[in-house]
């Protein structure tokens, strides 16, 4: 489907749909590795399930924002999961099915398919853990938005969103870490990126606290009402002394054989 939904308040379980306006050709590409086994660095905190029904909370966040977004041309989910399709129809977008092993893969493999296919003249990453952005965000980075527009994390560390014009005019390269990585490749290829800090695309939740402070800011959205509906949210404000995933599983006998949690070089 093409055709985008213009959302009622956030976290309303109904979508009106309404025609892409569209902004200079400039597709959304949300990649999504599927809820399932996701954000394992949450495990002393939430269970599996738990983890789950957060990452689906989360991924819905976002396509609220990027469907309420004025600017947009069109969405992509970027995808291999099965639960993408019934994301796709809900908020009346598409899925692309990926071949890619990482995120960066995934992310210039879609931006080929909208460029061919829809005639996208531009490309928005945007990470599906990112709750609290909101449609205005969206299209804060889409104005002036020239070349490449980067959004970092709060601490400058990791990119959080990208806008790129044509798709794929500099090299990817994340790794969680890949904010000024991305500056340096935009730099390379003779391009000079405009820097936007936000602060609904500041905060992704990968770690326990990052988790407790969307919790206290996220009202009004689809995740903050699953974090209290759960009871999560009043069990990570309680508690401070949940144990780092490699502690826990040191602490148990349990040794990984890489110091590196799988999302860190893959998509979110």
């Amino acid at each position: 489907m093409t055709s985008k939904a213009g959302i009622p308040p956030r976290g309303s379980s109904q979508s009106k749909r309404r025609a892409p306006q569209g902004h200079a050709g400039v597709w959304a590409l949300l990649p999504f590795k599927g809820a399932a086994g996701a954000k394992k660095r949450l495990a002393p905190a939430l269970d599996p399930t738990e983890r789950e029904g957060l990452v689906l909370a989360m991924v819905r966040d976002v396509l609220d924002a990027l469907v309420g977004s004025r600017l947009l041309a069109g969405i992509v989910i970027v995808s291999r999961a099965p639960v993408a399709a019934q994301l796709a129809t809900e908020f009346g977008v598409e899925v692309f099915a990926d071949s890619a092993t990482d995120l960066s893969g995934a992310v210039v493999e879609a931006g080929e398919y909208v460029a061919r296919s829809r005639g996208a003249t531009g490309t928005l990453f945007v990470p599906g853990d990112v709750p609290l952005v909101t449609p205005a965000e969206i299209d804060t980075v889409l104005q002036g938005h020239t070349t490449v527009t980067l959004v970092p994390d709060a601490n400058d560390i990791g990119t959080n969103a990208a806008a790129c014009s044509p798709p794929n005019a500099f090299e990817y390269l994340f790794d969680g870490k890949s904010f000024k990585p991305h500056i340096a490749s935009a730099r390379r290829a003779g391009l000079e990126p405009r820097v936007v800090r936000l602060p609904g695309f500041g905060l992704d939740v990968d770690t326990i606290d990052e988790l407790r402070a969307v919790a206290a800011r996220a009202r009004g959205t689809r995740t903050g009402d699953y974090l209290q509906r759960s009871g999560i949210a009043e069990r990570v404000a309680r508690r401070s002394d949940y144990l780092p995933l490699q502690s826990a599983k040191r602490d148990s006998g349990i040794v990984s054989g890489s110091g590196q949690d799988a999302e860190g070089s893959s998509r979110l």
